[in-house]
């Protein structure tokens, strides 16, 4: 599943790099690994500033920040331009600014050449990522079901983020990019927009939507005669009331509030909020230039983690990886990226070779472990040797090692759980645990999410398993699996358990 956001990337431009400078940094704080081409003061401040953002998010929304483990920091990759940006989505024209890719293995985001400062004249790469991070950190928290309306509106409501020379952070400036959307007489009737998704609208109403839903959200944040509603109206919609009912309940007379947000909208100005420089403490971003070897494959590598599962891209990208291993044999994140490849191209016994090579170069390499536990895996799964399981029970030592070295990662918990059943056996106890809490730790992989809420069902875990289900069943993004998460919730509260079960079968979702 991927999320991107279409919308008008004419606007922007790539600051220039001193190229005196140009060459491939790292960045790592808290919550982001940064890959980009970019003088290593301009990738400090973009660091900085998603730090910045990261923390100002979490302070208006009361969301926790636990500390995350290597494997669950968010990828970024900086592209060299909004042209390979859309050439790497697969998505040519000027449509697409940036995009964003939850999954198991460590979420994926994609964005162009740092901008000058100017914030004006139309979206920017820094509205994307920041429309596109609040998600990101709403499906990490919810613990219950918000409607499309509401991750759409609040999303944009953060877009606009402004990051003061202070420190402190603006928040709620109107976008631009939906100023047609709210400035147009048309309009989405309020029950409409507090009931329908996103992903059967056409464009005209897409714009309509999100521009509304930014209103109702900046309204009911902001307005005093309305304070305390929202969270009644999300209470409501957690306890089983329907998205309409809640709302009534919540907001009173549906056409008053209509009518205040008409007069709302017209306002010479809409008042935002300032998030104090306190609050959104950026924390240390350290920058490191990359090896040769990692600057000459880490396009290809981010190439690799958005295609390479697909069977045309699989053997032209392990061609090109290994041409970079030709040149770079033993640099630790090269063979790495080669053991990634190797998988894809169902080449099991070249992937372990460059899985020890890089364990070689680090023996703490994570990735390189679970890589190899992989390889192991696809050298016996077809077979009926005698030490099949024994390879099996091999591969799942090198993925508890990989989860010893990082707790927090959930692809290794993951890969445990997925061990047992490629092996044809039911998943122990354990391997269930990890699987849950794999999911857990990346709540925004719905696929991981739903095979979690299968796993409460089938051990009769009703109240772990609608909490699970929750946050899919209104994600804007996950039209299908939501409309699936809506009707089992619909069945464990009316006590049908079985039926659920059986629903899901016929759904057949798969991770």
């Amino acid at each position: 599943m991927r999320w991107v956001l279409a919308w008008c990337a004419a606007a922007i431009l790539a600051a220039a790099s001193s190229t005196a400078d140009a060459a491939w940094y790292e960045a790592q704080s808290k919550h982001f690994i940064i890959y980009a081409d970019q003088n290593p003061r301009q990738l400090q401040a973009f660091g900085t500033s998603l730090e910045q953002f990261d923390q100002a998010v979490r302070w208006v929304m009361h969301y926790s920040d636990p500390p995350p483990g290597d494997g669950n920091r968010l990828t970024v990759f900086v592209l060299p331009n909004v042209d390979a940006v859309q050439k790497m989505a697969g998505k040519q024209g000027g449509y697409i600014a940036g995009f964003y890719q939850p999954r198991a293995e460590g979420c994926l985001a994609f964005v162009p050449g740092f901008l000058n400062a100017d914030r004006t004249g139309g979206l920017d790469a820094m509205a994307v990522f920041f429309h596109e991070y609040t998600h990101h950190l709403q499906l990490q928290n919810l613990d219950r079901p918000y409607p499309a309306w509401l991750i759409e509106g609040f999303a944009t409501f953060m877009q606009t983020a402004q990051i003061q020379k202070d420190g402190s952070i603006l928040l709620g400036a109107p976008p631009e990019e939906r100023s047609w959307g709210l400035l147009s007489a048309d309009s989405i009737p309020l029950p409409s927009l507090l009931t329908e998704g996103v992903g059967k609208l056409d464009d005209t109403r897409r714009d309509l939507f999100y521009g509304q839903g930014w209103l109702l959200t900046h309204y009911l944040y902001t307005a005093q005669s309305r304070s305390g509603q929202l969270t009644r109206y999300l209470d409501l919609l957690n306890s089983g009331s329907t998205q309409l009912d809640a709302a009534q309940q919540a907001f009173g007379d549906l056409k008053q509030l209509q009518h205040e947000l008409t007069v709302y909208k017209h306002q010479s100005s809409l008042m935002g909020m300032r998030v104090g420089a306190d609050h959104a403490q950026p924390g240390t971003v350290a920058i490191r230039p990359m090896s040769p070897g990692g600057a000459a494959v880490i396009l290809l590598r981010a190439d690799l983690k958005l295609h390479g599962a697909k069977k045309d891209a699989a053997a032209i990208l392990a061609q090109q990886i290994r041409a970079v291993e030709a040149q770079y044999p033993g640099d630790e994140l090269v063979e790495a990226t080669l053991a990634e490849a190797q998988l894809d191209n169902a080449n099991a016994a070249a992937a372990e070779v460059a899985a020890d090579l890089a364990l070689k170069s680090n023996p703490r390499n994570v990735e390189a472990l679970i890589f190899k536990g992989r390889a192991v895996e696809d050298r016996v799964r077809e077979t009926q040797s005698a030490d099949k399981h024994q390879s099996f029970e091999n591969a799942r030592s090198l993925l508890i090692a990989a989860n010893k070295l990082d707790t927090e990662d959930p692809e290794p918990l993951y890969e445990y759980y997925r061990s047992y059943l490629l092996e044809g056996l039911r998943p122990t106890d354990n391997a269930i645990a990890a699987m849950h809490y794999a999911s857990d730790l990346v709540p925004q992989d719905m696929g991981l999410r739903m095979n979690s809420a299968v796993a409460y069902l089938n051990e009769n875990k009703l109240t772990e398993a609608r909490a699970t289900l929750a946050p899919v069943a209104y994600s804007p993004h996950s039209e299908g699996a939501g409309e699936v998460a809506r009707r089992l919730i619909a069945a464990i509260d009316a006590g049908k358990v079985h039926e659920a079960l059986l629903e899901l079968g016929r759904a057949s979702v798969q991770h």
